[in-house]
């Protein structure tokens, strides 16, 4: 696999797209936060091509490098779990709550890392390595994983579950087959794995009007 300024701006693209095909399925205030990941994911793989293009063209600048951690690190660990909350209720969201504040611990941990010690980003192996000289514990990226899947696995609606098998299995093959280039592959898959989220909107919008439908007959 290959990836380059073309794949991560064809990425973009293509997710940008389903990023507006799933905020015209008109959500509900509350399920904004979920149905705003590929537009998110879209302008990320963008950073990331715009990384791409300047790498070989005298150096990258720092500001794209801060950006992009900025959302791969600091942004999806807390962002992921609160997102599930707004969109939940009953029984799951105590358990929700607990992943947020692990969430938030993570995302606190590797903003200070970001502020603290400079990245560097080369290209190795047809990726992109984003390193440091602090060394992260395993304990802190194992939070990271659990934070940013385990609450799409408490949801009760089944694309957003897929939606977390999906990353999960993209970590998996991320972790055994990319680890040089960990933080660029996993989110590259992860942003290819979100047109889940649209398919979970496009669901819902078709199952709306029989639900208010349903409503309306009770309360007449």
């Amino acid at each position: 696999m290959c990836f380059s300024a073309a794949a991560s701006f064809t990425a973009a693209a293509i997710i940008g797209g389903v990023g507006a095909a799933t905020l015209a399925q008109k959500p509900k205030a509350k399920d904004l936060a979920f149905a705003a990941i590929p537009v998110i994911f879209a302008a990320h793989q963008a950073i990331e091509g715009a990384i791409w293009m300047t790498l070989h063209h005298g150096g990258v600048p720092y500001a794209l490098i801060v950006a992009y951690l900025m959302i791969a690190q600091v942004l999806w660990p807390s962002y992921i779990p609160l997102s599930v909350i707004l969109m939940e209720r009953g029984r799951r969201r105590p358990g929700l709550w607990v992943l947020l504040a692990a969430g938030l611990f993570v995302s606190g941990a590797l903003a200070l890392i970001l502020v603290n010690h400079r990245y560097s980003v080369t290209a190795i192996s047809d990726g992109l390595r984003y390193a440091t000289d602090h060394e992260f514990e395993y304990r802190l990226l194992g939070l990271y994983l659990i934070a940013t899947t385990a609450p799409l696995f408490l949801s009760r609606y089944r694309y957003v579950v897929a939606f977390g098998g999906a990353t999960l299995l993209g970590a998996i093959v991320t972790v055994v087959a990319f680890y040089f280039a960990a933080a660029s592959v996993w989110c590259f898959f992860s942003a290819l794995a979100s047109v889940l989220v649209f398919l979970h909107f496009r669901r819902n919008r078709r199952e709306r009007p029989v639900s208010e439908s349903s409503t309306n007959i009770e309360a007449a």
